[in-house]
Order: structure tokens, then C-alpha cells, then sequence
């Protein structure tokens, strides 16, 4: 009886163990700065320096979570998430500054350029007292900090 209780017990903490089980991240790391030519009809054409870094601990499978900094050409900085389903991309900012806050939502597919670094198109949607703004950026990664296992896609822009 003791012997069946025992193998009871060890059967359901290890499948509970297993349940808890997080799958490992096997997505391309897009991790780097990257620089951001832009354009909207609030601001006209601008340029800011974006940071994507992988949150490998909130990261699974396929799905890559990342911390967003972005600075713009006047030193304001501004923080927000991203996540990364394969080589498409949600963005997230919150444009916080003194008196008003604004968030931006933007979608990109992240490639390879001709010259193989990661590039993408952010096309954004800033919300403001009005209409809100739409706008779009090309961005090119500088440096990576990503320890790479996998820079996919291979696929180029």
C-alpha cells in the first residue's frame, strides 16, 4: 500500500512539473539599436534611434518579448514592449512626457536587408486629442547585442 501511495505521489508531481514545464525560446533574437528614418504629418521627417532587447525569460517558442527604447533627435526618450511572432512584430511606446502622455501602436515585418543586417517598416498609429497621427519608419539594426543562437529569417527585404 505504502509502495503505491508513494509511486502515486511521484507520478503526480512529476506530471505537474511537466505541466509547469516553460518552453524554451527558438525565435530569431532581433535584439540591437537600430536607426530610424520616419515620417508623419504631425512631426514631417525625423530620425530616432531605437533598442530592442530580448526579455528571454518572458520569451516561448516562437514568440520573442522584448523591452522598446526609443530617443528621438531632441534627447526624449521613450519606453514600450514589443512582441515578435516569427519575423512579424507589434509595437507598444508610451510617449510620457511632462504635461500629456500619448501611446503608439505600430506593426513591422523584421528582414534581412540586401547588405544582411535586420531592417523593418514600422507602420505606426499615434493616438492624440484628435484624429491621431499616422506615420512610418524604416529601421536598420547598428549594433546587436544578442547572443546569438538564431538570426533568422533568412529571407531578405
Amino acid at each position: 500500500m505504502k509502495r503505491t501511495i508513494i509511486a502515486s505521489l511521484l507520478l503526480t508531481v512529476s506530471s505537474v512539473q511537466i505541466a509547469e514545464a516553460k518552453s524554451n525560446f527558438v525565435g530569431a533574437n532581433y535584439s540591437g539599436t537600430y536607426i530610424c528614418k520616419g515620417n508623419n504629418n504631425k512631426v514631417g521627417n525625423y530620425q530616432v534611434q531605437a533598442i530592442l532587447t530580448l526579455n528571454r525569460a518572458a520569451s516561448r517558442g516562437s514568440i520573442g518579448i522584448y523591452d522598446f527604447h526609443v530617443e528621438t533627435e531632441n534627447s526624449f526618450a521613450y519606453k514600450g514592449k514589443a512582441v515578435a511572432n516569427l519575423n512579424k512584430v507589434a509595437f507598444t511606446l508610451s510617449m510620457t512626457e511632462l504635461s500629456s502622455s500619448e501611446f503608439s501602436t505600430g506593426v513591422a515585418t523584421i528582414l534581412k536587408n540586401k547588405a544582411g543586417k535586420f531592417a523593418y517598416t514600422n507602420h505606426y498609429y499615434e493616438i492624440d486629442s484628435n484624429v491621431g497621427t499616422y506615420g512610418k519608419e524604416y529601421c536598420v539594426i547598428q549594433t546587436s547585442t544578442k547572443s546569438n543562437k538564431s538570426d533568422k529569417p533568412a529571407a531578405t527585404m
